[in-house]
């Protein structure tokens, strides 16, 4: 009996811990999270009133999407793409989740990986890198991506985001900043925020990114 009780106490991190799913918990501005939401809940995101995402949870730990252009031409239809994410780690402190994706008119997949840190959703570390194969004429890319988010309340995140081509890295190019606020009620999230290179950009303070997701559960 004894280590039976000793073996439900060590798994117990691996499946139940104190962050329950809040709306926009799945990803930061752009870059995801390893975080899930429950079986059989889902959600629709709105990017800058173009680009359109729903998103299923076939189980607590597996996501499946679609993504798309609104569909103001028919063209537009040429660039839906497929999306998983699967989490296979979970403890009281660290995440991890694996990303793929497929567009089908062009043939480009990415594959990747991301970890989320924190006791806390409301004050966690994020890291991910993706190899991108943007056409099969076209030799992948190695994308690396971070990200902070931190809640000074229940209701709104201050997140920060950065991303680069592991082959710029070398080069004048230092990557993308995005700085934005996130604000949520039990159902949706709002998201304001600008995203910068980390480069000489001329007269260009910011390039604004608008994002809206309605969370059914």
């Amino acid at each position: 009996m004894k280590k039976w009780l000793l073996l439900i106490l060590c798994l117990i991190p691996l499946f139940a811990f104190a962050n329950e799913y809040v709306v926009g918990d799945h990803e930061l501005l752009l870059m995801s999270t390893a975080y899930t939401m429950p079986s059989s809940n889902s959600y629709f995101t709105v990017y800058e009133v173009v680009f359109l995402n729903y998103v299923y949870a076939l189980s607590n730990t597996t996501h499946i999407g679609a993504f798309t252009l609104f569909p103001i031409v028919s063209e537009a239809l040429e660039t839906l793409t497929l999306g998983v994410k699967q989490n296979f780690l979970r403890s009281d402190v660290v995440e991890g989740a694996l990303t793929t994706t497929y567009t089908f008119k062009s043939s480009s997949f990415s594959l990747g990986s991301v970890f989320s840190i924190g006791r806390n959703r409301g004050n966690s570390f994020h890291a991910g890198a993706m190899f991108f194969v943007p056409d099969s004429d076209i030799e992948g890319q190695l994308v690396i991506m971070g990200g902070y988010r931190y809640d000074p309340s229940e209701k709104v995140s201050l997140i920060a985001e950065y991303t680069n081509l592991a082959t710029l890295m070398e080069e004048d190019f230092n990557g993308l900043i995005s700085i934005g606020v996130r604000m949520r009620s039990s159902h949706m999230s709002w998201e304001l925020a600008g995203i910068r290179p980390l480069a000489a950009a001329g007269d260009l303070i910011m390039i604004p990114l608008l994002k809206a997701t309605y969370y059914f559960h």
